[in-house]
């Protein structure tokens, strides 16, 4: 049983055929380029134009003319006399400038061909499409814009810029860095740094790069980076990169030269340990005073309370003002120390003695009765030191033995 299929009137045809040309969203129509008039358009054009069917069947080349800008106008017809010798099917292209309804200016890619020809075989009505690319045409100049930039900041930044694939081969280095490594313009991109690095610093910033990529969060850290003139110090953030044509795992950074910060905070610290030292020098002196009052004759007189540290530093004063000033006696005044321990009373016996050694002799003045209790309390020998009740009597007992 043969099936039948019924046809549509032409008229039906027709108006299919011209909804699917509105239904379009580019400019589409057809121009006879020898009456000068539109022979058939798609919606687009009328709202492009601003314009009913009717004036477009009446003004069709002119309404278009009127909506191009001035200065494309000579360029457009070139292409019209180039398409007055095209073959079928070789497609003309341009880009014009044209004024939409109540818009500024718009930019659109126009596409023309030969869609018929006379007896002559001369073409009569040529087939013309265009597209606003207007938006396009924007982000493109905002892409090479920033693409410039970036270039510019890769070539002139002091810093060191970078980003790496998920292999940790390089899509972007900045030329500090190729400086560094006294790379090539360009010749790191898809190399690694086990390429530029000795491998066992290469490995240190690979484990950096696969702990941001494990995280996803930026890593900040000191990288100790090898050169030429000696190894210098940078500081680093690495942090993970994502995007439109970026495979996953993507790393970039930027690392700060620091070497010279970091030198000046050792000499910093250098010269705060020496002024510390200095201070210290100095409070010992202080509390540890050495008072020569007569030739041969030093007194040392002593307040508060001791620790071990002091103890040590009131000997070694005490030994070098004997030696500076050859002196024969060295009186040790305690009337204004707090308190007497083991500690304390070992001192004063080693500091007697070890003058001794040097030929002078000591006399311990000020003995509070509560210290001189503590005293035998702990069964001290204080053999080899001589005592005198207060300061005047060591004073007094030193002329005369001198």
């Amino acid at each position: 049983m043969k099936e039948t299929m019924a046809k549509e009137p032409r008229g039906a045809s027709d108006g299919r055929a011209q909804r699917m040309l509105d239904a379009a969203p580019a400019i589409l129509c057809v121009v006879d380029m020898t009456e000068r008039r539109l022979t058939a358009h798609n919606a687009a054009l009328a709202r492009a134009l601003g314009c009913t069917d009717e004036e477009l069947a009446m003004r069709g080349v002119e309404a278009l003319a009127a909506r191009i800008h001035p200065d494309d106008l000579a360029g457009l017809a070139a292409r019209a006399e180039q398409l007055k010798e095209a073959r079928d099917g070789e497609v003309v292209e341009a880009e014009l400038r044209a004024y939409g309804r109540g818009e500024g200016e718009r930019l659109f890619a126009v596409r023309a061909e030969v869609f018929a020809r006379g007896a002559d075989g001369a073409a009569r009505e040529i087939f013309l499409s265009a597209e606003d690319v207007t938006e396009r045409r924007r982000r493109e100049q905002r892409l090479h814009r920033s693409e410039a930039l970036l270039a510019t900041f890769c070539d002139h930044a002091p810093v060191l810029l970078y980003a790496k694939d998920r292999d940790g081969a390089f899509l972007l280095v900045s030329r500090s860095l190729e400086e560094i490594v006294g790379a090539a313009p360009g010749s790191m991109l898809g190399k690694t740094d086990k390429d530029f690095f000795p491998p066992e610093v290469a490995a240190i910033y690979s484990d950096v790069d696969e702990l941001v990529r494990k995280n996803g969060a930026p890593f900040e850290a000191e990288d100790p980076v090898p050169h030429a003139e000696g190894e210098r110090t940078f500081y680093t953030i690495k942090f993970p990169v994502w995007g439109e044509g970026i495979r996953e795992g993507a790393v970039a950074g930027v690392s700060v030269d620091i070497t010279r910060v970091k030198a000046a905070e050792r000499e910093r610290e250098a010269a705060r340990d020496e002024l510390i030292a200095a201070q210290q020098d100095t409070i010992r002196e202080l509390v540890t005073p050495l008072l020569p009052i007569a030739e041969g004759v030093l007194v040392m007189p002593l307040i508060g309370f001791f620790d071990s540290a002091r103890a040590s530093g009131i000997i070694e004063t005490l030994l070098q003002g004997v030696e500076r000033h050859s002196a024969r006696i060295a009186i040790i005044d305690i009337t204004g120390v707090k308190a007497v321990d083991v500690s304390v009373a070992e001192m004063l016996v080693q500091a007697a003695r070890a003058a001794g050694l040097l030929g002078a002799d000591v006399v311990l003045t000020g003995i509070q009765p509560a210290i001189a209790r503590t005293l035998i309390e702990l069964d001290i020998d204080l053999r080899g030191l001589i005592t005198e009740g207060t300061l005047q009597g060591g004073i007094a007992y030193a002329l005369k033995r001198r």
